[in-house]
């Protein structure tokens, strides 16, 4: 014998409701894990399995290198802008002396003497990434967003490092693969 409540699957419409603002709240995850995953980072990625530093970024940051030279001795700034995945542009270079190993023909940019007395070239030098091996003498740091990497601190003497822009979600793949 079956007895019947009076109560329905739809009684007052709460699962109906309850459903609809689940798919709501999944679709708008979804939403926002390929936006997230989709944004740009500015990756410092060093050789031997060190680990990868990851820093937000968009197109149209800008971020710097400072070094001293290893000839000259005098510390350089090298400024680069980031414009899409695999895109930077090195936009100026600013250093303190002329001599071996450091721009000086008109072809390479255009020169300009900064307030501090230093040479200023500007220049639109596009790379897909710049790599570059941590030395203690020549004190490598990266600059973006005013927070300071000091690269051979955080990856010791002579590691060569990559820095390059991609999308968050392929250090997430790298990291699966890995």
């Amino acid at each position: 014998m079956f007895v019947q409540s009076g109560r329905t699957s739809n009684f007052f419409g709460v699962r109906p409701i309850f459903k609809r603002v689940f798919i709501a709240a999944l679709v708008l995850l979804a939403i926002f894990l390929v936006w997230y995953a989709r944004n740009l980072v500015l990756v410092l990625e060093p050789e031997g399995g060190l680990e990868i530093k990851s820093l937000a970024t968009r197109p149209g940051d800008e971020w710097y290198l400072t070094y001293t030279h290893s000839v000259q001795l005098t510390p350089v700034w090298e400024y680069f802008r980031v414009n899409g995945a695999n895109d930077l542009t090195m936009t100026h270079t600013v250093y303190s002396s002329l001599g071996v190993g450091l721009p000086y023909a008109p072809s390479e940019g255009k020169y300009q003497m900064s307030k501090e007395g230093r040479f200023d070239l500007e220049m639109n030098r596009p790379f897909s990434s710049v790599k570059l091996r941590t030395a203690v003498q020549a004190q490598h740091k990266l600059v973006h967003q005013g927070q300071v990497y000091d690269l051979c601190r955080l990856y010791g003497q002579g590691t060569l490092v990559e820095v390059k822009v991609e999308p968050r979600y392929r250090l997430w793949l790298e990291e699966l693969g890995a």
